[in-house]
């Protein structure tokens, strides 16, 4: 039956998004570094300044996953400002507890 065999050849192999993660990992630590150095000079910081940051900082990154690019530029700009928003979250909560 064609649509079944159609459906049983794709697949998804979690391991291999271990290294794509980490590195948006890795990104998130860099929004968030930037968080605390813009409020250590007295800047006060909102998401929208973070994310074309972070979007500056995946420019060169093009991911790999099996041999095929996993991101596009519009998946690499909102990855960019998901991350900036995580990355703002985590920062502001800990500076609102200050």
């Amino acid at each position: 039956d064609a649509a079944k065999e159609k459906s049983t050849s794709f697949s998804f192999d979690k391991a291999a998004l271990f290294p794509f993660v980490l590195k948006l990992g890795e990104f998130l630590k860099k929004g968030f570094d930037h968080y605390v150095q813009l409020r250590i000079s007295g800047i006060e910081v909102n998401r929208d300044m973070l994310g074309p940051f972070i979007e500056a900082q995946m420019h060169s990154w093009n991911p790999k996953i099996g041999g095929k690019e996993m991101l596009d530029p519009y998946t690499k700009k909102a990855a960019a400002h998901f991350i900036a928003g995580v990355a703002f979250n985590m920062a502001h909560s800990q500076d609102q507890e200050k």
